[in-house]
């Protein structure tokens, strides 16, 4: 093999590391909007700031009426900005894990529509188990 063949397979590995870095944060951003749907008024991938391997951004709409461009990166979720589409030069620099603790921290509203829904779900199991064995 000669050199430039090794040069063409390692940028050939680059690419395809890349594309698995950014498939992999666009499904966690995905799965994000997924989850967090039911407990919040809107949330959205922007479709204005770029989404690339190393940052996704989403909007989102917190029931309380506040708006957040929130930046998902392999260090966390980060508000970044108080409009749609929007990156602040002042935004924060607390990272949370999970999109759960951003919200947590910025909608109380969330944290009782997360309480309700976990409680309903609870509740529907118990019934569920209930009639599955009635002694």
């Amino acid at each position: 093999m000669t050199s430039f063949d090794l040069m063409n397979t390692n940028m050939a590995e680059e690419n395809e590391s890349r594309k698995s870095d950014d498939y992999t944060l666009r499904v966690e951003a995905q799965e994000a909007l997924k989850e967090i749907s039911f407990a919040v008024s809107h949330v959205e991938l922007s479709q204005v700031l770029p989404q690339g391997a190393e940052k996704v951004y989403l909007n989102v709409k917190i029931q309380e009426g506040d708006t957040y461009c929130v930046e998902l990166s392999v260090q966390g979720f980060r508000i970044v900005g108080r409009k749609y589409d929007a990156i602040e030069e002042t935004a924060q620099t607390k990272y949370y894990e999970t999109i759960y603790a951003l919200l947590d921290q910025v909608s109380p509203k969330y944290r009782n529509s997360f309480g309700d829904t976990l409680l309903k779900k609870l509740e529907h199991l118990q019934k569920q188990t209930a009639v599955d064995d009635p002694s």
